[in-house]
């Protein structure tokens, strides 16, 4: 795992055009590798199942760019950090897939003799029982095994990890998106030569800048509509012990947010 999240960190990290200027690949290389092998397996794997692990790695190469001194302006410099955050957990996510799906047949092999061991534990298990006892407690068995695909236990229930897959589907939109053109020359402006331009999206009626009707109001040449988006993905992560996995809130096999049918609505209808 370690050292498919160190080529992956440094793929992403280096393919930022800006970033490979202030930050050379060798070196976003050896810190990853300082950082990750600084760790553990225990310490890994745990860090791994959180966000801690890509927190931490993205702040010690955010660390790292701001010591470059790069020659950019402070507002410039965290627009671009937070893209190499992003760049980061991104590296850390496809590293930790890359090693479940090379693993994936291992995996197979693992489940399956679990399986077999749990199954003979129930025969066992039912010898000593009869009738309505017996009944009682294999249907309890069944539902065991049923989740058993879901982890590696050592024993029911003392599980060690669970490797899980999610798919996910997400929907948004920008309340309000702006871009600002500071270096337009185009509109005058006194003391300060000419007034940055802005490109505003948001809900509301575009009127025209100095015609009018009749009566003297504005006239309406549109409507200006927020920016939506909409796409699809999946993760897979090593999941430690508990009551719920990762994200878990309600329970359940399929979750959303609280405005998710609502979004889904508003796209389908309006794009």
């Amino acid at each position: 795992m370690k050292l498919q999240i160190i080529e992956e960190v440094t793929g992403e990290v280096s393919s930022n055009p800006v970033v490979s200027d202030w930050v050379k690949k060798d070196r976003v290389r050896a810190v990853t590798a300082g950082y990750l092998n600084s760790l553990s397996d225990e310490e890994l794997i745990e860090k791994s199942t959180t966000d801690q692990l890509a927190a931490e790695l993205a702040a010690i190469i955010k660390t790292e760019i701001r010591n470059s001194n790069p020659p950019v302006g402070s507002d410039e410099l965290e627009a671009v950090l937070n893209r190499v955050d992003t760049d980061v957990r991104m590296g850390v996510a496809n590293g930790i897939c890359a090693v479940t799906v090379s693993k994936g047949e291992t995996l197979d092999i693992l489940f399956g003799k679990i399986d077999g061991e749990l199954k003979n534990l129930a025969d066992e298990t039912v010898d000593k029982y009869s009738g309505e006892v017996a009944d009682r407690v294999t249907k309890r068995l069944d539902r065991t095994m049923a989740a058993v695909p879901c982890g590696l236990p050592v024993m029911p229930p003392h599980w060690i990890f669970t490797v899980n897959i999610w798919t996910y589907e997400i929907v948004g939109k920008y309340q309000t998106f702006t871009v600002i053109d500071n270096d337009n020359e185009v509109i005058p402006k006194p003391y300060f030569g000419h007034k940055g331009q802005r490109y505003v999206r948001q809900e509301e009626s575009v009127y025209h800048p100095f015609k009018e009707n009749e009566d003297g109001s504005s006239i309406a040449i549109g409507e200006n509509t927020p920016i939506k988006f909409q796409f699809n993905g999946y993760a897979s992560t090593i999941v430690g012990t508990g009551p719920k996995g990762v994200g878990d809130k309600l329970g359940d096999s399929t979750e959303k947010s609280v405005s998710y049918d609502d979004l889904i609505f508003e796209i389908g209808v309006n794009s």
